[in-house]
């Protein structure tokens, strides 16, 4: 039986990662300029958000009160800044695992950064459609307390829910989450909604709908 001298087995080995050292040295410059270009990517990033002030775009004083209540507009502008570092960094990562060798860990973040635009644009639709339906709400029970109809804040949040469902059923839709589960909650619920309000016109609430349209139609005139 050969044996292979332990001398050569080390000095192979020292041979090969010898051989490697250039491959990984190029690996994680690569890394470390990702990461520089990452961190000038969240200074910039949060730079242009606080420039452009979009906390105006809250609708309320109640909304614009909750972001400077404990600097939570800071952290929001740090936590969009430290998406887009995630976001440069992973690519760099990718290069520096394909310059390594490693293929398969190559692949997984290729999916992770395939993934990361759906994510973003799941948390773009959520946080405008948020915005919407709190402003849209507020502006419909305004108007619904200008004209003197009761219940108007119930109102409101009812139409408030709506729009978060829809709001929901879109961010669910565009993760690629069951969407035939979500289409089919979505037709029901509304349809149930619709059939609902029909029966309570045609059946119990026609008179008082019919008295509230000529109170409102008498107020108008009275105007």
């Amino acid at each position: 039986m050969t044996q292979i001298p332990v001398s050569g087995t080390i000095a192979q080995f020292q041979a090969q990662v010898a051989a490697y050292l250039p491959t990984l040295a190029a690996g994680l410059v690569v890394l470390a300029l990702g990461i520089v270009v990452g961190w000038v990517a969240k200074r910039a990033v949060m730079r242009a958000l606080l420039w452009l002030r979009l906390d105006r775009l809250g609708g309320g004083h109640s909304w614009r009160a909750a972001f400077a209540k404990g600097d939570v507009r800071s952290a929001l502008y740090s936590l969009a800044g430290n998406v887009v570092m995630i976001m440069i960094v992973l690519v760099f990562l990718d290069n520096a695992l394909q310059i390594w060798g490693l293929v398969v860990l190559s692949r997984l973040v290729d999916q992770v950064l395939f993934y990361l635009p759906t994510v973003g644009m799941v948390a773009l639709i959520g946080g405008i459609g948020v915005l919407l339906a709190n402003t849209l709400a507020e502006r419909v029970e305004d108007t619904l307390e200008e004209e003197g109809i009761g219940r108007a804040r119930l109102v409101s949040r009812i139409f408030k829910s709506a729009l978060l469902a829809v709001v929901g059923a879109l961010a669910l839709w565009e993760l690629n989450f069951g969407r035939q589960i979500v289409l089919a909650a979505f037709l029901i619920g509304f349809g149930a909604i619709g059939v609902s309000f029909a029966l309570a016109v045609g059946l119990g609430s026609s008179r008082a709908i019919q008295r509230a349209w000529d109170l409102m139609i008498d107020r108008k005139r009275e105007d």
